[in-house]
């Protein structure tokens, strides 16, 4: 690699902490709007996703601007404009797949599953839910993806088991804590509307200090929510975040982050919270759920490649390593081979050039 020296980390915007007079008033007001969430139609959650992408749309050079600020790239590399791309660009796509969806359930009462759903030889029903549309086909070539059934649901079942919160007879209201992500700035957006357009929930939103520049953009952006109560974005570190936790008008918490965290918040920190997590004995009886880091590995299928090959993998590989910094939840970091490969060493060779022709990332 390259030897470089980076300047310090540039804070991009003020870092704010909401008191907690603020949090009190912000989760108070969620508890008061949770109900008439679960009242609002189809239709008029087609219409405020629509809203919702013109108003995503409108901040989204701003966003990808601080993004390249906060991490220190350089605008003028091409580089720079995965920020465009993993943040606003990726919240756009997930709204344009939300309002398909509930599109579906205003006409079919579910969303349609675009490549069918097959019985597993062991029983297990699965379902081809990638690619979408013929834009996938392109962009994503030989790229698929299923969702597995849990063991017992038959392919009659499965209906039922989308959609969920739209066919429920009862739907009581909840208020969601959403723990933003600190290394992908669309992941903590794309949180919050998976609580309130999925699980039916109104969301309280803390912004991660890495990315604390956000807030105001998010306040714009989920401005038709805000106005109603359903979304309220508070600031902070770890002290607000422990405070709302633990806030009895917060019904449930999902974070996006490190095993530590998650581990910190459910059992405690330190030697207690170790024991704890030995004996099973959590300090929260909330519904927690989280997607936390890991390391991921890359297989290297081998066969009779060609140089094209070679450089194509070696530069995809190089990509998965240095994206983002590598701060990616499902960043490859372990890469492996066939030991008796002849072109073994040659891929991690071609691997290492490009690596050392990509400037050295500000580790954020």
């Amino acid at each position: 690699m390259t030897t470089a020296t980076l300047t310090p980390q540039i804070v991009t915007g003020s870092a704010r902490v909401s008191p907690r007079a603020e949090m009190d008033a912000a989760v108070a007001t969620l508890q008061e709007s949770k109900g008439a969430w679960t009242l609002v139609s189809v239709r008029e959650r087609i219409d405020l996703l629509g809203e919702l992408s013109r108003r995503f749309l409108a901040v989204a050079e701003r966003w990808a601007a601080l993004g390249m600020e906060a991490e220190g790239l350089d605008p003028a590399h091409p580089g720079s404009g995965e920020e465009a791309l993993v943040g606003p660009y990726f919240v756009l796509r997930n709204l344009r797949l939300l309002r398909e969806s509930l599109l579906d359930i205003e006409t079919h009462g579910r969303p349609r599953i675009p490549g069918g759903v097959r019985t597993r030889q062991n029983g297990q029903v699965s379902a081809r839910i990638f690619p979408i549309d013929v834009y996938d086909r392109v962009f994503y070539a030989g790229v698929t993806a299923d969702v597995w059934m849990e063991p017992g649901i038959t392919e009659k079942d499965l209906p039922g088991t989308q959609a969920v919160a739209y066919h429920n007879p009862v739907r009581q209201g909840r208020v969601a804590l959403v723990l933003g992500a600190g290394n992908v700035s669309s992941i903590g957006p794309m949180d919050a509307l998976y609580k309130l357009f999925v699980e039916d929930q109104v969301v309280v939103f803390k912004t991660h200090p890495v990315n604390v520049y956000l807030g105001p953009l998010l306040e714009e952006a989920f401005q038709p929510l805000i106005a109603r109560g359903f979304f309220r974005v508070v600031y902070g570190g770890a002290e607000e975040g422990a405070y709302l936790c633990r806030h009895p008008g917060v019904d449930e918490i999902h974070i996006t982050g490190s095993d530590k965290t998650y581990e910190a918040i459910v059992f405690g920190p330190g030697e207690e919270g170790r024991r704890r997590k030995e004996a099973n004995e959590p300090l929260l009886s909330k519904r927690f759920t989280a997607e936390l880091g890991n390391v991921s590995p890359v297989i290297v299928v081998p066969g009779p490649w060609d140089e094209g090959d070679l450089l194509y993998q070696a530069e995809n590989l190089a990509t998965m390593l240095t994206n983002n910094a590598g701060f990616n939840c499902n960043a490859g970091r372990v890469i492996v081979q066939h030991a008796s490969w002849d072109k073994r060493g040659t891929l991690i060779s071609e691997t290492g050039k490009i690596l050392r022709q990509i400037p050295l990332r500000r580790a954020y």
